[in-house]
């Protein structure tokens, strides 16, 4: 997906563009595939009385049924020939999550170094900003003396087991650590207090273990935060604190300008009508963010009830068919797998989603006017006649001399013809008698 998402988005400098773009690629492209579905759907439908029959017969005989589908199967009856496009179209959906949680890689095509370079940046600062966060005095002031040298205040002993820190208790400390982190951040500063936890990893274990007189909220976020960056989201994490922070990132000498610019593109481009694609919508928090769930609902719940809508008016006597009840679920399952997709990944992911089910419901309309399910089937039954034509079994009486005894003897014989050879006998017989009854001299060569 990145390989064609990139070109686009160099186009269009834009992230929510490229995907709007990408998407109606997409649809245009799958549109052979969409219309062999409907075809395949049409085709389906000349065998539902069939598919009926067999099921009712045969419904405490699974063996004998499977076994009268599958010849069914063989006259052109496709059970699951309606599945390929949602299966390209969740393919797509997981190859779209990775494209935007890797913007870095896919987008601005930063080479592996250099973003390992970037995150370690923001890594370190996210860490430092935490450190240097204003509740955060007194942990601050143990690492100082840590790194001075003082190795043995940062543990806990038996001189310092009853010591705690005056604002451990504040309540205003575990709610608001965040928001006290400052403005900016220096090269030093992170030299000083970031590497501590991500280059020396012996000094991090004592920093973060057990026995560290660190508060446990300073030890539980500097240890989310060495999570995170291991996870998918570390290029979108790094955005984040790019936006936080662009100076840090730009007096850096660890990364090049080349990359400081390709950073400034992409925390401008991943905004779309002031929503920030890289972030993730909270449940139950109102703010801008939450509208790409609730569309993504919406949408998702339209396009259902249009599919089924133009079900029960194109096919009403499939509608309520054995096996029909998926599509019923589907209608209550889709809308609330899309409203889960939405809050458990990136904003840019739940927009496409969103998207996609606008340009289906377009399509939707478009195929009912322009490919009419009806004019479909028809041309379904067509083919399948041409391609099938009936056939019975007929009973033929012949007499006939024997060339050793020369006596006459009737022959029965029983033939499975084709309507249209049936046709043809009767015609000759026809022909036949009319000349014998003429005294006329009857030539079957006319009726081969």
């Amino acid at each position: 997906m990145g390989y064609i998402m990139w070109p686009i988005y160099l186009l269009l400098q834009n992230f929510g563009w490229a995907i709007v773009i990408f998407t109606l690629i997409v649809k245009v492209a799958m549109l052979p595939l969409t219309l062999k579905q409907q075809k395949n759907m049409a085709m389906s439908q000349l065998f539902a009385p069939k598919v009926k029959e067999i099921q009712q017969k045969y419904r405490n005989n699974r063996e004998k049924q499977t076994e009268e589908l599958q010849k069914l199967q063989q006259q052109g009856y496709n059970p699951a020939g309606g599945c390929g496009p949602m299966l390209l179209t969740m393919l797509i959906l997981f190859g779209m999550i990775d494209v935007i949680y890797k913007p870095m890689t896919h987008m601005e095509h930063i080479g592996a170094n250099d973003i390992a370079s970037v995150t370690a940046i923001a890594q370190e600062t996210e860490i430092t900003g935490i450190l240097l966060n204003e509740y955060n005095a007194e942990d601050l002031a143990l690492i100082e003396e840590y790194i001075a040298g003082n190795t043995d205040v940062v543990f806990i002993s038996e001189e310092h087991a009853q010591l705690t820190h005056a604002f451990a208790e504040d309540e205003g400390f575990t709610k608001d650590f965040d928001e006290k982190a400052p403005a900016t951040i220096t090269a030093e500063d992170i030299s000083k207090y970031g590497s501590l936890f991500i280059t020396q990893e012996t000094v991090a274990n004592d920093l973060l273990g057990n026995n560290s007189r660190l508060t446990a909220e300073t030890k539980q976020k500097i240890s989310m935060v060495k999570t995170r960056y291991n996870g998918l989201q570390k290029e979108l994490l790094a955005i984040q604190i790019y936006k936080k922070y662009p100076e840090t990132f730009n007096s850096s000498n660890r990364i090049t300008d080349e990359i400081k610019d390709q950073m400034q593109n992409l925390s401008e481009n991943m905004m779309f009508f002031g929503l920030d694609f890289g972030n993730t919508p909270k449940f139950l928090v109102f703010e801008p963010l939450l509208l790409i769930p609730v569309l993504s609902f919406l949408f998702s719940a339209a396009s259902m009830l249009l599919s089924q809508y133009f079900n029960k008016k194109n096919n009403p006597e499939t509608a309520n068919a054995p096996g029909m009840g998926g599509m019923k679920v589907m209608l209550y399952i889709m809308p609330l797998f899309s409203l889960w997709i939405a809050f458990s990944v990136p904003a840019g992911v739940g927009f496409y989603w969103t998207v996609n089910y606008v340009f289906s419901i377009i399509q939707t309309l478009l195929m009912q006017k322009f490919y009419n399910p009806e004019k479909l089937r028809e041309q379904a039954e067509i083919e399948f006649k041409a391609k099938h034509p009936k056939t019975a079994k007929v009973t033929t009486t012949a007499v006939v001399t024997d060339a050793e005894t020369g006596e006459e003897k009737t022959v029965t014989k029983e033939e499975t013809l084709s309507q249209k050879e049936i046709n043809r006998r009767k015609l000759a017989a026809a022909r036949k008698a009319d000349a014998e009854k003429y005294g006329e001299e009857y030539d079957d060569s006319d009726d081969i």
